[in-house]
């Protein structure tokens, strides 16, 4: 227990951080030995705590791991600020997310918890903010008809058409294929694999390779030759950090508005339900863990319905027969 009384006196039992700590409250009342003990475990926490920042917050968390360029941008981008971590309460991070749409404000706030988290586990703070969370409506797909995607691949610069190509070909994520290494390709077996920490459901994706897919893979390989090294898709010799102004000026040449990269995603699943592939297949191509992610692309093959359409006059029809 973390109060316990000896006699009239109460006592502070604490252990903090391995650290066993036991101090008199200096009284036999309860209420007042509570508010000491709560100050004493306040003080302990804020030695620990001292001297370090968001920033500090920031460095460890990106030494923990392999992080995406567009992470990086947002921690740059949320204006935070050098302050002390206990500074950071939820209405902080909240007043710095005003004005961002749902999804914005789920992906700024899901970071901000990861970087809080990984101080926690350091010990540097004793708990996080709780962060209201904004949950997005469904919006609508976004795709590509074949027209446009062809008259995008003109207009992409060189650097970029070989990642659009091999990604509308396997729908797999940007990062997925900007990072994606020589190493998880068997083009004899006309397979690729995604490992577990790779992807965003946490488990391992096995990708089969179309034609498309196979031919730019040969591609690469043949403009790398024997300077071959560890990156399929290199751009000076590093995975691209980020995808954002060639793009964006691509698709202003081709006159294609409101689609973004990870649309191309939504354009390979659209094309594969429109021509055929059932959803449970879908699902494993493209790595969903829950089936509803894949249902919003169903409305695009009702062709599958067209057999029951007339269903709802078959009494109608045998009343009139009948008569």
């Amino acid at each position: 227990m973390s109060l316990y009384k000896v006699g009239e006196t109460w006592y502070v039992y604490l252990t903090h951080q391995g650290e066993r700590t036991r101090r008199s409250a200096g009284t036999a009342d309860k209420r007042a030995a509570q508010k000491y003990h709560d100050q004493l475990k306040a003080e302990l926490w804020q030695r620990r705590t001292a001297g370090h920042t968001w920033y500090d917050a920031i460095r460890l968390w990106l030494d923990q791991g392999e992080r995406d360029e567009s992470d990086r941008y947002r921690l740059r981008a949320i204006g935070i600020g050098d302050i002390a971590l206990e500074r950071i309460t939820a209405e902080l991070v909240e007043e710095k997310l005003a004005g961002k749409r749902a999804a914005n404000w789920q992906r700024y706030r899901n970071l901000i918890l990861a970087v809080l988290n990984a101080a926690r586990a350091a010990r540097w703070i004793s708990e996080t903010p709780k962060i209201v969370s904004k949950k997005a409506a469904p919006g609508r797909v976004r795709w590509l008809t074949r027209d446009e995607w062809e008259r995008l691949h003109r207009h992409l610069p060189e650097h970029l058409k070989p990642l659009a190509v091999f990604a509308i070909s396997t729908g797999l994520r940007q990062h997925n294929v900007t990072h994606l290494e020589w190493s998880q390709v068997d083009i004899k077996r006309r397979v690729a694999w995604i490992h577990a920490d790779q992807a965003k459901g946490g488990k391992a994706i096995g990708v089969p390779l179309s034609d498309d897919a196979v031919a730019v893979l040969q591609t690469q390989q043949a403009a790398q030759g024997a300077r071959r090294g560890k990156w399929v898709f290199p751009y000076r010799g590093a995975p691209l950090g980020k995808i954002k102004t060639a793009w964006g000026k691509a698709l202003k040449r081709a006159e294609i508005e409101n689609f973004t990269w990870h649309d191309l995603r939504h354009t390979w699943a659209s094309w594969h339900i429109m021509a055929g592939t059932p959803l449970e297949v879908l699902q494993k191509l493209g790595g969903w863990s829950d089936i509803r992610m894949v249902l919003r692309y169903a409305h695009l093959a009702p062709e599958h319905l067209a057999g029951f359409a007339n269903n709802y006059a078959t009494d109608l029809r045998h009343s009139r027969a009948a008569a």
